[in-house]
């Protein structure tokens, strides 16, 4: 390990401070905490602001493309458009899924043990507390982790309750690497929690160990471009359209000339029915049809290319969010693209949500207790039933043991 530079210019080595260990064979976390913040604060001293003479040449009036990204109130607020349809799209298909409480005595799959629905793990998760559903706590979850990278559940006991993460700010610690959770509600006052009183569920960061890093943060600039887009379109629609012919001459007309002209055409050829009559102009006039520059086309384009994008960060399939571009290709494409969306979006969300909840609650009613999500593809499901079909034809498996890697409870002895 490396550490502080000494008067000579070499590496002086960060020696452990002596402190009493939470477990056998454990050490101090002061050390690499140390690493840690330097770590961290390398990479917010390039995120600092533009000095004067930068923003002297900036845009008037105009924040910073993606200047929310680290505000997590601010993340909450861009839950619109097609994030909304990314995210609400992920969150909804996890919300569906089942969590598998068990007991792991063992590699195989059919030594994990499923809890009884009596247990006290398998009560919480199915009744997280009076006022919330599982399937809104598994919602709320995700959709913080989609926009801010973290979610907090309050674990006081017998409950579970979803902080909203702008209230939470965590506390390090040198030596237990988190100190204690501050929870600062609008309108009340600062409460401090204890780690074990907090699971804390975040995607991984590369830049920072005790906050997550979530996809709309890596996505802001596109996000922001895609609001712009929108505002614009809104004001096009505000202004009004565009006149469908301009008329052109080179001598000057006055105002009443101008209204008869106009009041003229209008009676002509206004109405769907009026649309192929000629036109006849007068005194030099030309008419020419208003059209689109390049510029402008590429414009309206790139709205779709920033709604691909988005969807891309997000790695949500366009079916999936409600966009059929090819509908003739029928119903395969949206079986392909719900496949790729379980397998390669929604499954490993729920792998990581399992494995810290297996680290941060299941524990606390066991060692061997353990969380999973079984696999929501439904390619693997069918997958699934053939496997379990060739292996009692078979006699790889008995049919007891199928129930049971299931999570049913085994038939008698003749038929197991």
């Amino acid at each position: 390990m490396r550490g502080e530079p000494a008067s000579d210019g070499t590496l002086k080595p960060l020696t452990p401070n002596p402190s009493p260990a939470r477990g056998e064979g454990n050490q101090t976390w002061e050390p690499i905490m140390q690493l840690l913040n330097r770590f961290t604060a390398l990479f917010k001293q390039r995120s600092t602001p533009s000095p004067p003479a930068a923003r002297l040449f900036s845009p008037p009036y105009a924040p910073t493309a993606g200047w929310w990204r680290d505000d997590p109130a601010e993340q909450l607020r861009n839950y619109s458009s097609w994030v909304y349809a990314a995210v609400n799209a992920i969150a909804q298909e996890v919300a569906r899924q089942r969590p598998f409480v068990y007991r792991n005595t063992g590699q195989a799959e059919h030594e994990q043990i499923a809890l009884a629905h009596t247990h006290p793990l398998c009560r919480l998760l199915d009744a997280p507390n009076p006022w919330l559903t599982p399937w809104e706590l598994w919602y709320l979850t995700v959709v913080y982790l989609e926009l801010t990278g973290n979610c907090y559940w309050y674990a006081p006991g017998d409950e579970l309750w979803v902080v909203p993460t702008p209230w939470v700010r965590i506390v390090p610690d040198p030596r237990e690497f988190v100190r204690s959770y501050e929870i600062a509600a609008p309108g009340l006052p600062v409460e401090k929690l204890n780690p074990d009183q907090v699971i804390h569920l975040k995607y991984p960061n590369p830049l920072d160990p005790h906050y997550g890093l979530s996809p709309l943060q890596a996505n802001a600039l596109t996000v922001d471009a895609n609001t712009e887009l929108q505002k614009s379109r809104y004001h096009t629609f505000l202004a009004g359209p565009r006149p469908g012919v301009v008329l052109q001459t080179e001598q000057t007309l006055n105002d009443q000339t101008i209204q008869r002209l106009e009041e003229k055409l209008e009676s002509k050829f206004a109405g769907r029915q009026n649309w192929h009559r000629p036109m006849v102009l007068e005194q030099g006039l030309k008419a020419s049809p208003w059209t689109l520059t390049p510029a402008e086309m590429d414009f309206m384009n790139s709205s779709k290319m920033t709604r691909d994008e988005i969807l891309a960060v997000f790695r949500v399939p366009p079916p999936v969010t409600g966009v059929m571009e090819n509908v003739g290709l029928g119903g395969g494409i949206w079986d392909g693209a719900r496949a790729m969306f379980c397998e390669g979006t929604v499954q490993p969300k729920l792998d990581l949500i399992a494995q810290s909840l297996t680290r941060t609650l299941a524990r606390r009613y066991g060692l061997d207790v353990a969380v999973s999500f079984p696999d929501c593809s439904p390619r693997v499901i069918e997958e699934r039933r053939k496997d379990d079909e060739l292996d009692a034809r078979l006699g790889i498996r008995t049919v007891n043991e199928i129930r049971q890697a299931r999570g049913l409870k085994p038939l008698g002895p003749a038929t197991g």
